[in-house]
């Protein structure tokens, strides 16, 4: 079983790494009690309410070997969720080897840090109506995907930066070990002549990489 969380028709997903132990589906139905001289209390039946789901779990900071899902950590699976809260997109709900296949909503998103660096936390979701996100689109700007990407291009400079912070770092070298938002940048101050290092490399701290990519965004690397 994998539980998956998309918007925009799978453009972008997230695979909850976590399965929690259980979750629980509430499908409410709309009733009304009326009191009558004759009969006593009758009840009158009306349509079916919103579902809801409830999902607990944690984001791991580390590698753990149960995990459904390696492709990212911690805050990087709380900032996704939270631009999608920002940007109020429904999103679509999958658990596999159930028949559960919804259009959802965020109505709420609680989290907590525990000492070990996990964030444990609540996704409360409830099923939403596409009508309604038609008539929203209709009055409303879209967020088209360039949009989006900036966004997740920003997400990606701060979750860099949480993970610096934590574990300051001297970037040598183009590799691995140098955050993604800043490699494009920084091979453009390479071309371009600002930046020369010793045979033992650049020798260059978080704050030089910020540097770097702003002078890159002002379009003086070009």
């Amino acid at each position: 079983m994998d539980i998956y969380l998309s918007v925009n028709n799978r453009a972008d997903i997230l695979k909850i790494p976590v399965l929690p132990s259980q979750f629980t589906i509430s499908k409410p139905q709309s009733t009304e009690t009326f009191e009558t001289v004759s009969h006593g209390e009758l009840m009158l039946i009306g349509s079916p309410k919103l579902k809801s789901i409830s999902i607990s779990s944690f984001f791991p900071i580390r590698d753990y070997p149960y995990l459904r899902d390696k492709s990212m950590k911690g805050w990087e699976y709380v900032y996704k969720i939270d631009t999608w809260i920002d940007l109020k997109l429904p999103i679509r709900l999958i658990i596999t080897e159930t028949p559960i296949n919804m259009a959802v909503a965020v109505k709420d998103f609680k989290y907590t840090i525990k000492t070990d660096g996990d964030l444990w936390y609540t996704l409360d979701l409830e099923e939403f109506n596409l009508l309604n996100y038609e008539d929203q689109s209709n009055a409303e700007d879209e967020i088209d995907m360039e949009e989006l990407n900036k966004l997740k291009e920003q997400v990606t400079y701060l979750v860099g930066l949480v993970e610096t912070l934590a574990n300051p770092m001297i970037y040598n070298y183009i590799d691995e070990n140098m955050p993604e938002w800043a490699r494009k940048s920084v091979q453009k101050a390479v071309n371009k002549g600002v930046l020369s290092g010793t045979g033992e490399g650049w020798n260059l701290k978080y704050d030089d990489l910020r540097v770097i990519v702003w002078l890159d965004r002002l379009g003086l690397l070009e």
